[in-house]
């Protein structure tokens, strides 16, 4: 009976489907069609599990287009559903709501629900392609929020699974980003060669995808790889044949004619013509609102807000710059991030609990089993059970090393923050000053001369201090960089700023300390430094960092100007005080002719 129905469903689903001509082959219309004939049939796993795929679908194409009624879809689906009888069907309510919040810029809901419908999705052995489907979706609210690492493992997982699947879409997602990535971060020919040989694996496997838009978004990235390979006429051929296809197709893809129009007026710009740059970013920024995505909305108003700014349009770039800021803001980027490792720490931790408890379980009944055979099978049992032991012990393991891997990805979340701020100091704090420093100038002779010079100094003073702070707070990426080369590049700095002369040491071996230990020293010196600054101005500073054994010494030494007073510590110090208890550190500062710190953590 029931192979009797599903081929009667297959009959009555290619009547109502018909040759697709949208994103994934099927077009609204034909959904809605397939939705109403489904909903005729009695209940059934088939039946069931074919409502589920197609509300998803129509409802991510009424999503993706902008289109109304997609609301009203999703509360249908989430309703009917209910009474549903395949139990993943609440997995695709999930992701179908996870998209729309997506759109609109609520990341945090979005990858609390991507996760819950991959966490309802796993072990159904059946449904591997929608699985990787849901991983690619989360991938990409991950990238989104700057976590290109997590991304990257995401991808990994959505190849491995769809490697067997007929439609190759879902691997082409995850190789497209491999190009895009390995693009993004080149330092050479070698990996702009690289990341075409992604892009020609993407090409080779187009004919077996039924994504229609992985075509101009294909041409869009080789694109961008032969321009930096110097190929500039195939560029721009690739260029124009990518925005032909995009706007031809029955819902313009709007993500790609964005795409391909930022990255013309990229290559505008490394050509050093400016005005042509904010004219296709421009184009960009249209594209971006059609398509209406906050994320990539706030992306076309931060380019050309940095096009106008190159081009000393800085009118433009103040109101341009305004609009980006709201934008960000309404992101909430930190708690995405802090939420999704919370989620994923908290995923893992429950399967290692379950796995180490179902070991336990085994253990014990293969002992009673052995001790009410016979007694004389006590070593068995006794075997048995050491073997279970290890076993839990290396499952213990495998948690705490979970455990870190959760820590770094909230540090990770923390460096984001720190960098989003230090980014709006940077862009939209420095910039306004410094307009403001223009226009005080522009009108020197309208403003009395001592007035004018004051008022000139301090905003040259407040612009000094806010670029200091914005660097302070990004840490210069230790991965690429490490904790030696941002500490000398901030020291140097300083030594540029206030002729000050410093002498640093810092053993090679503070790259083997972990990436929070690493980060904190790092804003230690600047805490010393920001004191330094502002209170000792010091001709000569000594900077050093040991690695000796199982401890690590912070030294830090000045000759500033220092009254007779007791030594008081301050706001900064207390700071460093309060956060070094945690790592069982011993602190000791001294005022005695000479400001002295010293600061030995263990390890």
């Amino acid at each position: 009976m029931w192979k009797k129905n599903s081929v009667m469903l297959c009959l009555l689903l290619c009547a109502a489907m018909g040759v697709g001509k949208a994103e994934t082959g099927f077009s609204r219309d034909s959904l809605r069609a397939a939705i109403v004939i489904l909903e005729k049939l009695p209940s059934s796993f088939s039946r069931d599990s074919s409502l589920s795929v197609y509300y998803n679908e129509l409802i991510e194409k009424l999503n993706y287009g902008s289109l109304p009624g997609v609301g009203e879809t999703l509360e249908t689906f989430a309703r009917k559903q209910k009474g549903y009888r395949w139990p993943v069907s609440m997995a695709f309510v999930l992701r179908a709501r996870a998209r729309i919040h997506e759109k609109s810029g609520d990341y945090l809901k979005a990858v609390q629900e991507y996760h819950e419908a991959i966490r309802t999705m796993e072990g159904e052995a059946y449904i591997g392609e929608q699985l990787a489907y849901t991983y690619v979706l989360l991938a990409y609210a991950v990238l989104n929020n700057g976590d290109r690492f997590k991304a990257w493992d995401l991808f990994e997982r959505s190849a491995e699974i769809s490697k067997n699947v007929d439609d190759k879409s879902i691997l082409i997602w995850a190789l497209d980003f491999f190009g895009d990535n390995t693009l993004f971060h080149a330092e050479n020919r070698s990996d702009y060669l690289k990341a075409l040989a992604y892009y020609k694996e993407v090409e080779a496997l187009l004919p077996e995808s039924r994504v229609a838009n992985q075509i101009p978004n294909n041409l869009q990235g080789q694109a961008k790889a032969y321009a930096l390979l110097g190929e500039g006429e195939r560029a721009a051929e690739y260029r124009q044949k990518a925005l032909d296809y995009a706007l031809a197709l029955p819902v313009p893809n709007y993500f790609n004619v964005y795409e391909t129009y930022r990255d013309w007026a990229a290559f505008e710009a490394s050509e050093g013509r400016a005005d042509s740059a904010i004219v296709y970013q421009q184009r960009a920024l249209d594209a971006a609102l059609k398509f209406n995505f906050v994320e990539i909305l706030n992306r076309a108003y931060h380019s050309l807000y940095i096009y106008q700014k190159k081009a000393g349009r800085y009118p433009e770039a103040l109101g341009t710059l305004e609009a980006y800021t709201r934008l960000e803001d309404s992101l909430n980027r930190q708690e995405v991030n802090k939420k999704y490792a919370e989620l994923d720490g908290k995923y893992e931790n429950e399967k290692s609990q379950n796995r180490i408890k179902s070991l336990e379980n085994k253990n014990l009944k293969y002992g009673l089993a052995v001790l009410l055979v016979s007694l004389s099978g006590g070593l068995i049992a006794l075997f048995v059970s050491l073997r279970g032991k290890r076993k839990v012990a290396a499952l213990n393991s495998q948690l705490a090393e979970r455990n870190h891997q959760v820590e770094e990805a909230l540090y990770e979340g923390k460096k984001l923050e720190r960098r989003r701020v230090s980014d709006q100091l940077h862009d939209s704090i420095a910039t306004k000053v410094s307009a403001l420093k223009w226009k005080v100038e522009a009108n020197e002779g309208k403003i009395d001369p001592a007035t004018f010079e004051s008022l000139r100094s301090s905003l040259e003073e407040i612009y000094e201090d806010v670029r200091t702070t914005a660097h302070g707070l990004r840490p210069l990426e230790f991965l690429d960089k490490g904790l030696k080369s941002a500490i000398e590049e901030l020291l140097g700095h300083l030594t540029d700023q206030k002729r000050t002369f410093f002498s640093i040491y810092i053993d090679d071996g503070v790259s083997r300390l972990n990436k929070s230990l690493q980060y904190h020293i790092y804003q230690w010196t600047v805490e010393l430094c920001t004191n330094l600054q502002k209170h000792a101005k010091a001709t000569r500073v000594f900077f050093e960092v040991h690695v000796t054994g199982d401890t690590v010494t912070v030294w830090f030494e000045n000759d500033g100007l220092l009254d007779n007073r007791p030594l008081k510590e301050g706001q900064g110090l207390r700071n460093i005080r309060a956060k070094a208890s945690e790592y069982r550190a011993m602190m000791r500062v001294e005022k005695q002719g000479l400001f002295r710190f010293e600061l030995k953590i263990p390890l």
